[in-house]
């Protein structure tokens, strides 16, 4: 394909060509299955670059000076036409004056009408190629860009959540030190009589109970364990749990002599509990 279809394909793909150029390709799109091919080529390229990461538009400076490329090119080319034209018209002059010599009009030109036009037009011809590869790298810059944009907003998003993960973690960290170092700290192996074990360690004085489940059957989606304190004024909610993970509950209005109670409600939790307790261990 030359440099002309495959500027029309380009642009076809990226969105950027004139009204006139895109009328032109979308003709040719229409008509010729080659340069069809072309441009569905250049759309599965940007398709395989958009899903790499979420691409930025670029600042509008970035964009006006990239998009500008195209157009100081075409600005150079009048100016050196000029040049040339006034390099023409000072040889003629110096042909004109006495000291040189007038051609003879019997002898024929040394360059034939059709050679002539052929000079003419040939700088015409290449200017279009070259205009279209520096409108195609335009274009390719601006894409790049925005996909760098994408990549580095992206690192940056990756960076703050592992930044807020580490947050998290040493935070866990730092609760399950205060639990372990607590003087109180006890623990209890439960039976759980839908199967399983639950392990306990808690504390107390530092309002703290963890909870590592064992071999725990899964429930029904519409279902959940409850976790309940119970003491003389009855069971209090203490949260949820899955029974597949552990859990680190802090801040409980724990007592001595409460009992640690969990049921299996409907998913939500209950207010109180509405079923027989699967666990039961006196804290």
């Amino acid at each position: 394909m030359n440099a002309d279809r495959e500027y029309l394909a380009a642009g076809l793909a990226l969105g950027t060509l004139a009204d006139a150029e895109m009328l032109e390709a979308l003709d040719l799109e229409a008509a010729d299955p080659d340069f069809a091919e072309a441009v569905a080529s250049f759309h599965e390229t940007l398709g395989l670059l958009a899903e790499t990461d979420d691409a930025v538009a670029p600042s509008a400076e970035t964009s006006a000076a990239i998009l500008n490329i195209p157009r100081q090119h075409q600005q150079a080319v009048p100016e050196r036409a000029a040049h040339t034209a006034d390099a023409a018209q000072a040889e003629t002059a110096h042909a004109s004056t006495p000291d040189s010599k007038a051609p003879d009009a019997t002898t024929p030109s040394s360059k034939s009408p059709s050679s002539t036009a052929h000079d003419t037009a040939s700088p015409a011809r290449r200017r279009r190629p070259s205009t279209a590869l520096f409108a195609l790298a335009a274009s390719t810059l601006l894409l790049i860009s925005a996909v760098l944009a994408g990549a580095l907003i992206n690192q940056q998003q990756d960076t703050s959540q592992i930044e807020d993960s580490l947050t998290v973690a040493e935070a866990e960290r730092e609760r399950a030190e205060r639990l372990l170092s607590a003087s109180d700290l006890a623990f209890i192996e439960a039976e759980v009589t839908v199967g399983g074990q639950l392990n306990l360690a808690y504390s107390v004085s530092e309002q703290m109970l963890h909870l590592t489940p064992h071999d725990m059957p899964e429930l029904d989606e519409d279902q959940t364990m409850q976790l309940w304190l119970i003491d003389e004024e009855g069971p209090r909610s203490a949260g949820l749990m899955t029974g597949a993970s552990t859990e680190l509950l802090t801040d409980l209005p724990m007592t001595q002599d409460m009992t640690f109670g969990v049921t299996v409600e409907p998913a939500g939790g209950s207010e109180e509990p509405t079923s027989d307790p699967v666990v039961l261990a006196d804290l």
